[in-house]
């Protein structure tokens, strides 16, 4: 029997993926049983494609990739980039101006991740998590403020648990047109720009498939998904997730930790309510 949901759509970081970077068995076995039913598969998340392939290979994710907070779209299958859209460059550059040597970020290009030489030794101590490292340090690239400058840039990623210097950064990016300042981790903060979220990628999606919002399952944790939670006709928000998007959404799952994607996918897709 076909599904009335058409379009799947899972973030990553907290919610496909358990607090060890893991995706369940059971959870995986949803997804199976989701494509079979004629549901198309997709990542939406902040990482790059590299970062992400582990994880889409894991789950059998066979049809598209939003990444980089909605700044680019890939079709998995024919690997064609359907949507791309970079910041312009005068409005990078103003960041790293900003950022300089002073704070600990990454910096998301067409070439890759780059952090500058003070940024790389002081990533763990500013609070990135040692298993990331561990899994994709050796993909970090080093280089000068004038070079990062150079490069087509889609989003900064700055890594501070100290609230005061969170706070300064968010100050100063409230002060600065066509940018917004999101957490998708606790002591990971996205610099993108203004208007360009999970929504807007899924807005290109619906047109391109014609799925219609109605028809799409999304399934999040942290307010960099809080647009594309509001736009689907079914949005669910796991138990570990932010507390203010589980108030506004409404509709929460248990957490990435408890199987919370594969229990919404039998919920809303597979029709095994509880």
């Amino acid at each position: 029997m076909k599904s009335s949901i058409q379009l799947l759509v899972m973030d990553l970081d907290g919610t496909l993926l358990d607090s060890s970077e893991k995706i369940s068995d059971a959870t995986i076995r949803a997804i199976c049983q989701a494509k079979e039913l004629g549901v198309k598969t997709v990542i939406a998340t902040g990482r790059v494609f590299p970062e992400a392939q582990f994880a889409i290979e894991l789950a059998g994710v066979e049809d598209y990739l939003i990444e980089m907070n909605g700044s680019k779209i890939t079709d998995l299958r024919t690997q064609k980039i359907l949507y791309d859209r970079p910041m312009p460059s005068a409005l990078a550059e103003q960041i790293i101006d900003f950022l300089g040597e002073e704070y600990v970020y990454q910096l998301y290009t067409d070439q890759g991740v780059f952090c500058t030489e003070y940024s790389f030794p002081r990533l763990e101590s500013a609070g990135m998590s040692g298993h990331y490292l561990e899994m994709f340090g050796a993909q970090i690239q080093q280089a000068s403020l004038t070079k990062l400058k150079k490069m087509n840039s889609y989003k900064f990623l700055a890594i501070e648990k100290d609230e005061a210097r969170k706070n300064k950064i968010a100050k100063k990016i409230e002060t600065m047109s066509r940018l917004n300042f999101v957490n998708s981790l606790p002591n990971y903060h996205e610099i993108v720009l203004a208007g360009m979220d999970k929504r807007v990628a899924l807005e290109k999606l619906s047109k391109l498939l014609a799925i219609s919002p109605e028809e799409m399952l999304a399934i999040g944790d942290s307010n960099n998904d809080r647009e594309m939670l509001n736009y689907v006709g079914t949005g669910v928000v796991l138990a570990n997730g932010n507390d203010k998007l589980k108030e506004e959404i409404g509709v929460v799952f248990p957490s990435n930790d408890e199987d919370g994607v594969g229990q919404a996918i039998e919920a809303f897709i597979l029709n095994k309510r509880g």
